[in-house]
C-alpha cells in the first residue's frame, strides 16, 4: 500500500499546477565544524565536531545510573537501542560506586552528558538544590571519558534568571549593557560552581551570550513544556553556534503547564495538577513525535527526549517508541543532509530581546527580563511573526499550537547577533537586521562589505542612522515625516491602521524606489557590488501608536495583543523577501523544513500543527521536481493513547493519503530537481583567523572583563590588553584571584604598565636618590609584580624617568638605573614575566642609541625594549640610524601611537590616533622592519570607533606572518 501512496505522490499532487516564478537561489551546504571556528583553540571547551559523534546523528536517552545501572545500560542501550548519549542528573556525581559507574561507560565508548539538577540559591533539604560537587568527581570524569566527558548542566537557568533574579537587580532600570553584565555574571559564577565544562538547555533564547564565554560543549533547548516555540528556538540556537563555532542537540519535554505524560501504572491523571501524570496529561504524542523529526532537520548533532520512555520500567512506552524509530529512521535513511537556512535575522548584541510571551513571567514584552520592549524590539517580534505566525501562543493553549508554527515561507532563518563577523554573515544570501543596531563604523564597515560581497541586506532607517557612512551610497537625510497616506507598492495600495512616521532617505540615482507614500520613497532598493540593500524608510517598521489597550495581559488560551504591530507595508515587501528564498512550497498552514543532501538532492519534511488533516502538496519554486519519495515514519503513535491533546481527543485526525496529512503529523520526503533548477551552490565561507599580536591598552577602567564584555568583538582584534599598574596595586590579592579566573579561561594576554607612575613624584622613582622613598618605590613596584603572576599577567610595560634636580649626578643617576631595571627583571624573571622598557619622551635615555646602550648594560633575557612609533616618526631626520640600532636589537613589541606637533612644531603629543597621523609611506618602512613584533595600541582614543579606526589602518599597514 506504501508503494502504491508513494506512486501517487510520485505522480500527482506533487509537482505543480501552475507555472511559478523562479527563483534565484543561493544554496550554502556546508556543516558548521567547531574545530574550524577562529575561537576554537581560544576556547576554555572545545565543543565537538560531527566526526566526533562518527558523523551521525546521535540519540540522547538514559537519566539515572542509579542502582542496577549495568541492567540499564543493557536495557536502554542495547537492547532497546535508544541512544549512546547518558543524560544523567546530578545524584551520580554523589553515588559511592561512581568509580565503576564510570568506568563501565568508557568500557562500553558511551557519553556522559548535562548532569542537571542544579537550582542556584536553593540551600540543602530536598532534591532541588545548589549542591557542590565532591572533589575530584569532574577529574575523574575527565581522566577516564575525555572528550566524551561533555559537562554539567546549564539547564533552563536562561528563564530561571529571567523569572527569578531579573527583576529583582539593582538598579531594576540599568540599561542594557549593564543587564548583559548582570547576566553574566550571574552564570559566570554557575560556572565557576559546576567546573566550566557545560552544555546549555536554554528555556529562553540566550544562548548567544551563554557560548560566547566559551566554556560550552553544546547547546539545546527544552522544547514543548511550557516553553516557547521550538522553531525560534532554534533558529537563535543555530545563529549562536555558527557565531560561536558549538554544536546544538535536540531536546523534546514530555510536560506542559498542566502536567506530564507518562504511562507508568501509578500515574493519576488528574486534570488542572501541574504535578500530575498520566497517558492523557502532558505534551501530546504527536506533537513530541514532530519536534524529534524537526530537531533531525535542524542540524543537531544529538536529539533525544526529556523522559518517560519506559513504563513502570518493564518495556517501551509509546513514547520510547517514538525515538527507536527515529533512531531506526536515521539508520535506514541517513542524516537528512544541511539545513537550508538562507535568512540571518540580526539583532544588537546588548538587545537582550526575548519572546512577548513566556512561561517565566506573568508580564509581556520584556527584554533581559526586567526592561520593557522598545519600538526595535517590537520590529524583531514582527519580523519573527512573519516567518512563524503564532509562536507566540506556544504553551498557552491546551490544543499545543505555536509549538510548529505554520511557515508560509519555509523554516529558513537564523539569528545572529551583531557581533558576528562577515564571514559568518556570507552564509546568508539575505541579512535582515529586525532591531536597532549600535552607532560604529565596525558595524557600519561589515554590513557595506556584506553587500559588496553578494548579499542582500535588508535596514531600516532607524539603523541606517546609526550607519555613519550609510549603506552602499544611502543614507538618512535630517527630516522625517508622518504620513497617513496609503503606501502603493506593486501596483497595490496599502492602508495603515495609524499614522506612520518614514525618514528622509538620500539615495543614488540608480536606486529603486519599491514602495511610495505619496511621492515619498518608503522603501529603495539599490545594487551594489556584487549584492544589493534594501531600506525601508519608516524607523522600526511598526506603528508608533499603540493599537491596544496597556497593560497587556497575559492569559491562557487567548492571543497575546500586539501594541506596536508591524506597518503593512513593511510586511508586504518582507513577505516578498522571504517567498523568494523558497526552494519549496506547500499549504501555508503547514511547517516545511528544506535540507541539502548535494547535487540537487534535498530533504523535505511536512508537518501539521493541526488536529485535523490538512491538504498538501510539495511544489518546487525553482527548477523541476524529476524525482520524490517518501521516507515514511513509523506511525503507530496515532493510535495510542495521548497522540493528541485531551481537548481534542474526539477529534478526527484522518490519516495520510496523497492528497493530505493527518492531524498532527510529519512526513518526509526525498525529492530531486532536475540540474536545470536555478540554484547556484555558494563557496563555502572560510573562517578568518582573529588578529593576534595586537594589544589594546585600556587606560581608567574599572573592570578588565567588562572593558572586554562592553567590546562583543574584541578577540577579532586583540588577544592581549594593557592595563595600568594602579589597577593591580588597587585591589586585593583575593579579588584578583578571583578575576584571573574568567580572564584566564578566554586566553587574554595581559601586559601592565608602570609608566605612569614613575613619575619621581609623587608616585614612583626607579633611582635610588632618596633611599626611604626609593625603598617604598621598589617594594610597589615588587607588589605589583606579585600581583601579576595571580592575574597571569606575564609583561611589565617599565620606564626610565626624569633626571634628579639636586644632589645626585648623572654617574649616580645611570648607576641607580641599571642596577633597579636588573633586581626588578630578575623579581620578575622567576614569576615568567617579561620587562619591556618603554621608550619615553623626555626621560633620560630618550634616544634609540642611549636606550639601546641601557639595555645592553642591564643584561637580562627577559629585560627588552618597546619602541614607540611616534618617537621614531618624531625623529625622521635621525629613522635611519635608529631603525638601524633597533635591528640589532631583539625587538618583541612596538608602541603604536602617533606625535601631534603644534603650530610652532612641537611636540606636545606622543598619543595620537595612527589612522590620523597622514605619515602611512614612513610608518609601513618602519613597520616592514620589524614584521614579527606584536603591536601595543597605545594611542589616545575617544571612543571604541576610534580604536576600530586604528585597527583597520594597522591591518592596512601590514600583514603579520
Amino acid at each position: 500500500m506504501k508503494k502504491i501512496l508513494i506512486l501517487i505522490v510520485l505522480l500527482g499532487l506533487l509537482y505543480p499546477d501552475r507555472p511559478l516564478a523562479q527563483n534565484s537561489i543561493k544554496l550554502y551546504p556546508y556543516q558548521m565544524i567547531p574545530s574550524h571556528h577562529p575561537d576554537y583553540l581560544r576556547h576554555h571547551v572545545k565543543s565537538p565536531d560531527a566526526s566526533f559523534f562518527n558523523n551521525k546523528i546521535q540519540f540522547i536517552a538514559l537519566r539515572d545510573l542509579s542502582g542496577d545501572y549495568k541492567q540499564k545500560l543493557d536495557q536502554w542501550v542495547v537492547k532497546d537501542k535508544l541512544g549512546d548519549i547518558l543524560w544523567v542528573s546530578y545524584p551520580l556525581v554523589f553515588q559511592d560506586n561512581l568509580k565503576e559507574v564510570v568506568a563501565e561507560i568508557k568500557k562500553r565508548n558511551l557519553y556522559l552528558f548535562d548532569l542537571w539538577g542544579y537550582i542556584p540559591g536553593s540551600g540543602p533539604g530536598g532534591y532541588w538544590t545548589q549542591f557542590v560537587i565532591p572533589d575530584g568527581v569532574l577529574n575523574l570524569f575527565e581522566t577516564e571519558l575525555g572528550d566524551r566527558w561533555l559537562g554539567m548542566d546549564n539547564g533552563e537557568q536562561d528563564g530561571r534568571y529571567v523569572g527569578s533574579f531579573a527583576p529583582r537587580m539593582y538598579p531594576l532600570g540599568a540599561d542594557r549593557r549593564q543587564q548583559y553584565f548582570n547576566f553574566q555574571r550571574h552564570f559566570q559564577e554557575m560556572g565557576d560552581q559546576l567546573g566550566n565544562k557545560m552544555a546549555t538547555l536554554v528555556s529562553l533564547n540566550f544562548g548567544h551570550y551563554f557560548l560566547k564565554e566559551g566554556v560550552y560543549t553544546l547547546i539545546g533547548a527544552e522544547t514543548a513544556q511550557g516553553l516557547p516555540n521550538s522553531q525560534i528556538y532554534y533558529s537563535f540556537i543555530r545563529g549562536a553556534g555558527k557565531q560561536y563555532g558549538v554544536n546544538w542537540f535536540g531536546n523534546a519535554s514530555v510536560w506542559n503547564r498542566w502536567g506530564y505524560k507518562t504511562y507508568d501504572s501509578n500515574a493519576t491523571n488528574i486534570d488542572e495538577d501541574y504535578g500530575s501524570g498520566g497517558p492523557l496529561k502532558g505534551t501530546s504524542l504527536g506533537l513530541l513525535k514532530r519536534l524529534i523529526y524537526t530537531h533531525l532537520m535542524y542540524d543537531c548533532v544529538a536529539v533525544g527526549f526529556e523522559g518517560s520512555m519506559r513504563i513502570d520500567d518493564k518495556q517501551l512506552s509509546p513514547i520510547g517508541k517514538i525515538q527507536q524509530s527515529a533512531v531506526k529512521w536515521i539508520d535506514k535513511h541517513g542524516d537528512p543532509g544541511i539545513m537550508y537556512t538562507p535568512v540571518a535575522l540580526m539583532t544588537d548584541f546588548f538587545s537582550g530581546w526575548s519572546f512577548p510571551r513566556h512561561l517565566y513571567s506573568g508580564q509581556a514584552y520584556k527584554v533581559w527580563g526586567n526592561l520593557p520592549y522598545e519600538l526595535p524590539d517590537y520590529l524583531t517580534d514582527g519580523m519573527l511573526d512573519i516567518l512563524y505566525p503564532g509562536y507566540q501562543d506556544a504553551s498557552y493553549y491546551k490544543d499545543e499550537r505555536g509549538f510548529i508554527a505554520p511557515n508560509p515561507y519555509g523554516d529558513i532563518a537564523d539569528c545572529l547577533m551583531s557581533d558576528a563577523p562577515l564571514w559568518v554573515l556570507k552564509q546568508y544570501p539575505v541579512l535582515v537586521i529586525a532591531d536597532e543596531l549600535r552607532p560604529g563604523k565596525e558595524i557600519n564597515d561589515k554590513l557595506n562589505a556584506y553587500v559588496n560581497e553578494g548579499g542582500h541586506l535588508v535596514i531600516t532607517a532607524g539603523s541606517l542612522k546609526n550607519m555613519p557612512d550609510g549603506i552602499a551610497g544611502i543614507r538618512t537625510g535630517e527630516k522625517t515625516v508622518v504620513c497617513t497616506a496609503p503606501v502603493t507598492y506593486k501596483g497595490q495600495s496599502l492602508k495603515e491602521r495609524a499614522p506612520y512616521t518614514l525618514a528622509e532617505l538620500v539615495y543614488p540615482a540608480s536606486a529603486t524606489v519599491l514602495q511610495k507614500s505619496n511621492e515619498l520613497p518608503a522603501a529603495v532598493e539599490l545594487n551594489a557590488g556584487k549584492g544589493k540593500v534594501t531600506v525601508l524608510a519608516s524607523p522600526y517598521g511598526v506603528t508608533e501608536q499603540p493599537q491596544c489597550e496597556l497593560p497587556v495581559k497575559v492569559m491562557e488560551e487567548k492571543p497575546l495583543d500586539k501594541p506596536y504591530p508591524i506597518l503593512n507595508h513593511t510586511k508586504a515587501l518582507m513577505e516578498d523577501i522571504f517567498a523568494s528564498m523558497q526552494l519549496f512550497e506547500t499549504n501555508p498552514e503547514l511547517s516545511l523544513v528544506t535540507c541539502s543532501r548535494g547535487s540537487g538532492e534535498y530533504t523535505v519534511l511536512i508537518s501539521n500543527e493541526y488536529w485535523e488533516p490538512k491538504d498538501f502538496s510539495i511544489r518546487a519554486k525553482t527548477g523541476k521536481i524529476v524525482s520524490i519519495k517518501e521516507l515514511p515514519t513509523d506511525c503507530s503513535e496515532m493510535k495510542a493513547v495521548g497522540y493528541t491533546p485531551k481537548v481534542m481527543l474526539n477529534t478526527s485526525v484522518g490519516k495520510n493519503t496523497s492528497h493530505t496529512i493527518a492531524g498532527g503529523n510529519v512526513r518526509i520526503f526525498r525529492v530531486r530537481l532536475d540540474n536545470e533548477a536555478d540554484v547556484a551552490v555558494m563557496p563555502e565561507s572560510i573562517p578568518v583567523p582573529n588578529t593576534t599580536g595586537r594589544a589594546l591598552v585600556l587606560r581608567n577602567i574599572r573592570d578588565v572583563k567588562e572593558e572586554i564584555l562592553s567590546r562583543p568583538t574584541f578577540f577579532e582584534h586583540y588577544d592581549r590588553v594593557v592595563i595600568d599598574w594602579r589597577y593591580l596595586h588597587n585591589k586585593e590579592k583575593e579579588a584578583l584571584r578571583q578575576e584571573a579566573g574568567w580572564l584566564g579561561r578566554q586566553k587574554l594576554k595581559m601586559t601592565v604598565d608602570l609608566t605612569s607612575g614613575l613619575n619621581l613624584y609623587p608616585d614612583l622613582r626607579i633611582v635610588n636618590n632618596d633611599p626611604p622613598f626609593y625603598q617604598k618605590s621598589m617594594e610597589i613596584m615588587k607588589g605589583v609584580i606579585d600581583k601579576m603572576e595571580i592575574l597571569g599577567a606575564d609583561e611589565l610595560l617599565i620606564s626610565t624617568q626624569r633626571t634628579i634636580e639636586n644632589n645626585y649626578t648623572m654617574e649616580q643617576f645611570y648607576a641607580s638605573l641599571k642596577e633597579s631595571f636588573q633586581v626588578l627583571s630578575d623579581y620578575a624573571a622567576k614569576r615568567n614575566i617579561r620587562l619591556l622598557l618603554r621608550q619615553s619622551v623626555s626621560r633620560t635615555p630618550d634616544t634609540i642609541e642611549g636606550l639601546q646602550k641601557l639595555v645592553g648594560e642591564v643584561n637580562r633575557p627577559n629585560f627588552t625594549l618597546a619602541p614607540a612609533l611616534s618617537l621614531l616618526l618624531n625623529n625622521e631626520a635621525g629613522l635611519d640610524d635608529d631603525l638601524n640600532r633597533l635591528k640589532q636589537m631583539d625587538i618583541r613589541d612596538i608602541l603604536i601611537s602617533a606625535p601631534e606637533k603644534d603650530i610652532h612644531g612641537q611636540l606636545w603629543n606622543t598619543n595620537a590616533p595612527l589612522y590620523r597621523s597622514g605619515k602611512a609611506t614612513l610608518i609601513r618602512k618602519i613597520l616592514a622592519a620589524f614584521p614579527q613584533a606584536n603591536y601595543v595600541m597605545d594611542g589616545l582614543y575617544t571612543s571604541q570607533d576610534e580604536e576600530y579606526m586604528d585597527g583597520k589602518a594597522m591591518d592596512e599597514f601590514v600583514t603579520k606572518k
